[in-house]
């Protein structure tokens, strides 16, 4: 099956509670985008208008292979303009507060699922009643870690363990798979010459990079690694620590998983592999439903089951919480919070999807749901409809998964 063959396959439209006034203290937009992801539609929007980037506030990160919309606060004083192709800037109203994960309700989807042999409709279909009966596993998927392939590689371990120069280095060096040609090139040739920073200067395209080397060229002591870090800006630091933080919890969920279902499935990802139930026993079911676990920091709250497994999940990789207390790295920083074990989507297989409309707050229209339909694109073969809505930070792209286990 193949999902985003093109941006209107995968659609996604913030739900937020903010309530829009005449009048308030932050003015709401509402961005609509594609072939961009969030961070660097967001730093192009700061750029246009010569304020800082952490003036926006925003609720999540979308991805940039989608036709996405969601809403982006600034203070009252930011009448933003904006033009760049591939992204929509629209003025919604005011708000008394700003935007951010905890306004959020969740996210509302209609997907296009490709390239479906006939022989797999009665599967999926079967698949629609156990995940509405038993919901999915709530994994953060491929798309949260970046650029990340090699699981040994993550720029927050390094720095976690205190090996600043090797996370230095994955900063400069890691090409994504967004990056072009000239930005590949670039990047190898720091990799040939790394160490030597009077030759990788003139290859510096940010002003955090010319910072780093800048500090770097006056030494390699672990104070001046520590500088360099402190260089990078707080909104990549912060990336970067989610992206690890996402990845220890999908371990510990994992080790529960193993732990209670029977027969599990696997599905392949980039940097781990992701195991999928079909069915629960009724006793697994109730604890699955209630199941926090938290993400982890220094300081890990929870019950002592989940506490123990995000433990071993350190454990395994030879670290504790309290090496999450980075005093030395002030810009960013790990903090705990639950995310659910399992979730359930609203609205799959519904004949009539009472939905919001993309651009306003409060306008719903009944969309019916179309299921399999011959694919246009792949001949010979089935497309699938779907529309449905997620909790926040919850991922469709790990649904598509558990249909095609």
């Amino acid at each position: 099956m193949k999902i985003k063959v093109t941006p209107e396959d995968f659609i996604v439209k913030e739900l937020t509670d903010l309530q829009l006034k005449a009048d308030g203290a932050y003015r709401i937009y509402l961005l609509e985008k594609r072939h961009w992801n969030t961070m660097d539609a967001l730093l192009a929007i700061a750029r246009q208008n010569k304020m800082p980037m952490a003036e926006i506030g925003y609720g999540g990160r979308k991805d940039r292979h989608a036709v996405t919309y969601q809403y982006i606060s600034v203070p009252q004083q930011y009448d933003l303009s904006f033009r760049m192709s591939n992204i929509n800037l629209t003025f919604e109203g005011f708000a008394d507060d700003y935007m951010s994960s905890t306004t959020l309700k969740g996210n509302y989807f209609e997907l296009t699922v490709r390239k479906i042999p006939m022989k797999q409709k009665s599967f999926i279909e079967k698949r629609f009643g156990e995940i509405d009966r038993y919901g999915f596993p709530n994994y953060f998927d491929d798309q949260r870690f970046g650029s990340v392939i090699n699981p040994e590689e993550f720029f927050a371990e390094r720095i976690i363990k205190k090996h600043y120069k090797g996370a230095l280095k994955l900063y400069f060096t890691n090409i994504y798979s967004g990056d072009r040609r000239e930005e590949k090139q670039r990047k190898r040739a720091i990799q040939e010459q790394w160490g030597n920073w009077q030759a990788i200067a003139p290859l510096c395209r940010t002003a955090a990079e010319r910072d780093i080397v800048k500090i770097l060229t006056k030494g390699e002591s672990k104070n001046q690694l520590v500088k360099a870090i402190n260089a990078i800006p707080k909104e990549q630091l912060s990336m970067h620590f989610s992206a690890y933080q996402s990845f220890l919890w999908n371990q510990s969920l994992e080790h529960i998983l193993l732990q209670h279902i029977k027969n599990p499935f696997k599905v392949k990802g980039n940097i781990m592999d992701y195991y999928f139930y079909q069915i629960l026993e009724e006793n697994t079911f109730k604890k699955f439903k209630e199941l926090l676990i938290p993400t982890v920091s220094y300081k890990i709250p929870g019950n002592p089951e989940t506490t123990r497994v995000v433990r071993e999940v350190l454990s395994r990789r030879d670290l504790k919480p309290s090496d999450f207390n980075l005093t030395k790295v002030r810009k960013s920083f790990f903090k705990s919070f639950f995310r659910p074990a399992i979730i359930f989507p609203e609205g799959l297989g519904d004949e009539v999807a009472n939905v919001p409309f993309p651009g306003r707050f409060d306008d719903k229209r009944n969309v019916p749901v179309t299921f399999f339909e011959e694919d246009d694109i792949y001949k010979g073969y089935l497309k699938l409809n779907l529309k449905f809505t997620l909790p926040p930070g919850s991922f469709a792209t790990m649904l598509i998964k558990g249909l095609n286990i």
